[in-house]
């Protein structure tokens, strides 16, 4: 079931309960309870699972899950791994749309997780195709960075604003509960001017990578991530590189399918970092230029179409899905078309952020 039932009136009656307060953490009110799983035919007993997520789990009789391999038995797990993360795409009925979007950023060089496809039961019960996304923990960060010991935080509905600590994750034991690593950069946008912003922004935050993650957030329309609507992200102080801040994705289950809600590049300025950056013309200028890059070295049409067609043969050898076939075809025009529309809106400038800081910790204001 989707959260768009009801028009979406049940979901956002609870999600306006936390909106206006943006220095409040979400709840955690999701159980662990103790199952035995079976995962291509190797059984682990006396595992920890949960419910993960927000409105897409909390209305869904096929909720996303975490599963944790040591939660009750020490050390164990499958090969290397410990944490599965099984999101159950309840927005996309392709199946593939988040593993689509995280290959584009992979095919980019950007550090982000890995993704694959499975089928998932539950009580013998067929719960469908689930995305299977490596979890932001501190083996993707040895694998993605070469280490693991900075700080790590999880952003839903947050920016980098100095009264919002407390709705910042902390995702390790070595990450500080309130988000004070985070207290300084969120003053330097905040107060900066935009002559000094490049110089004292750059100490704590590798802006050239951000900019890549900038220009891939636009180029796959990922309207509820970072730039356009404060969510669905991490945020590592990577210690080999002076503990510079860098984004990583996460909740890549939206495209701008068609476009049909023109999404306009405005709505990717409106979160902290995007909107100061983008009040500077060299900012805009290598945002424009990192776009027109990114889609000539990564946005291989043939590539990605038939990237799409493996991912829809497994979709399909798992559940039954009337107008299955339609759904994918209008994604893979929307790749044949992607490159054109993202380059039209571009060439036609790169708007400019808003002068006053939002007071919002969603969407933007512009």
């Amino acid at each position: 079931p989707s959260i768009k039932e009801k028009n979406g009136a049940t979901a956002s009656a609870v999600l306006l309960e936390y909106l206006g307060q943006c220095g409040v953490p979400f709840p955690k009110e999701y159980n662990w309870y103790n199952a035995d799983i079976l995962v291509d035919g190797i059984q682990l007993k006396n595992v920890g699972i949960r419910k993960k997520g927000f409105l897409g789990s909390i209305f869904s009789v096929a909720p996303a899950l975490k599963i944790n391999t040591d939660r009750n038995q020490a050390g164990q797990s499958i090969a290397n791994t410990k944490r599965i993360t099984l999101n159950n795409n309840s927005e996309d009925p392709t199946r593939i749309i988040q593993c689509f979007n995280y290959k584009v950023f992979e095919l980019a060089g950007y550090p982000a997780p890995r993704c694959n496809l499975a089928n998932v039961s539950v009580n013998n019960e067929a719960l469908g195709v689930y995305s299977h996304i490596e979890a932001i923990n501190q083996s993707f960060l040895e694998r993605s960075f070469g280490n693991s010991n900075g700080a790590l935080y999880e952003g839903q509905l947050v920016d980098f604003v100095e009264d919002w600590t407390l709705r910042w994750d902390a995702k390790t034991d070595q990450t500080p509960n309130i988000a004070n690593p985070l207290r300084t950069l969120s003053k330097i946008l905040s107060t900066t001017s935009d002559n000094d912003l490049p110089t004292e922004l750059s100490k704590h935050l590798n802006i050239d990578q951000f900019i890549s993650f900038w220009a891939l957030e636009i180029i796959l329309g990922h309207n509820d991530g970072y730039c356009s609507n404060r969510n669905n992200f991490f945020v590592y102080q990577n210690p080999t590189d002076q503990n510079r801040a860098v984004l990583i994705p996460w909740g890549l289950n939206y495209i701008q399918e068609d476009d049909k809600k023109n999404t306009l590049l405005k709505d990717f300025v409106g979160a902290q970092i995007p909107r100061r950056l983008s009040r500077i013309p060299a900012y805009r200028d290598s945002l424009s230029n990192r776009i027109k890059a990114l889609l000539n070295s990564v946005w291989d049409e043939a590539f990605l179409t038939n990237y799409i067609d493996g991912l829809a043969l497994q979709v399909k050898s798992g559940q039954s899905d009337a107008g299955y076939d339609q759904r994918v075809a209008e994604l893979k025009v929307w790749v044949q078309n992607r490159k054109a529309d993202i380059l039209g809106k571009v060439n036609a400038g790169i708007p400019t952020g808003s002068e006053k800081d939002s007071k919002k910790c969603y969407q933007n204001d512009n």
